[in-house]
């Protein structure tokens, strides 16, 4: 393992940018409760697994984010501290090292050493999802893997009134699925965009963190202004059902200038 760099309790830490297909895994967050004999597969999970394989030592890796199950990831990034008695790889051959031990669905994109007190969770300002909704019949067998369907014809102006009318620092209680609990439910939501790529209706969700589910209940509320169930101006007293996990990617964890890799 990578042998210099920021230093937690003596240790070097090191930050991983990841991308990962969800629709086979059960979340980011390794769980210890065996289904039939074996546990969830989790991103975190087979992480640690290719760290242990790599490191010859057990690794305990920390995200910025916790995805869901069936959440895609194309920005997430993640951080591990370089445990004692590790076997010494260069960080230039680290990525490939992993992604050799890696299942086809979860690569590492990159490899670098953090600064001083950096953090992959804490030290992050935002993050930024994308949910892609394709309007007509089907879903295509390739691109369809990270998509919704809507059958439904929508009024896209009116997804977008909708969703000027939720941006802002407000309770987001309401637009969250049980579990996951914080101390508050209060969140600054930057950016709430609907944009059209042909058959496909993105939308773009910036803030400075989400409760569980937030987004999901986001896109459901958009959807209900586009199928005409309430006047769009009214969206926050309207949450809408939780979209489909498959339609989702976490995009993006921002960081303030100058923070994270060397």
């Amino acid at each position: 393992m990578p042998v210099a760099g920021s230093r937690a309790e003596g240790r070097v830490r090191i930050r991983l940018d990841l991308a990962y297909l969800g629709t086979r895994f059960e979340g980011w967050q390794a769980q210890e409760t065996e289904r039939g004999g074996e546990r969830p597969r989790t991103v975190q999970g087979v992480l640690e697994q290719a760290l242990l394989a790599v490191s010859g030592v057990p690794v305990r890796i920390h995200g910025a984010g916790r995805t869901d199950a069936g959440v895609h990831a194309e920005g997430q990034v993640a951080h591990f501290d370089v445990p004692e008695g590790a076997r010494r790889i260069p960080l230039a051959g680290l990525t490939r090292a992993l992604n050799d031990r890696l299942p086809e669905d979860v690569r590492v994109t990159e490899a670098s050493v953090a600064e001083p007190g950096w953090h992959a969770r804490f030290s992050a300002s935002g993050k930024v999802y994308r949910y892609r909704l394709r309007r007509g019949l089907f879903l295509p067998p390739h691109a369809g893997l990270v998509e919704a369907l809507a059958r439904e014809r929508l009024d896209v102006e009116a997804m977008r009134l909708a969703a000027s009318a939720l941006v802002g620092r407000r309770d987001f209680a309401r637009f969250r699925v049980t579990g996951g609990g914080v101390e508050s439910t209060v969140r600054s939501l930057r950016r709430l965009d609907v944009t059209e790529e042909g058959p496909v209706l993105v939308v773009t969700a910036e803030a400075d963190g989400f409760l569980r589910g937030m987004v999901r209940r986001l896109v459901g509320t958009l959807r209900e202004a586009g199928r005409g169930r309430f006047p769009p101006p009214s969206a926050y007293e309207n949450a809408g059902p939780t979209a489909q996990a498959r339609g989702l990617t976490l995009a993006e964890v921002l960081y303030p200038p100058g923070a994270g890799a060397r």
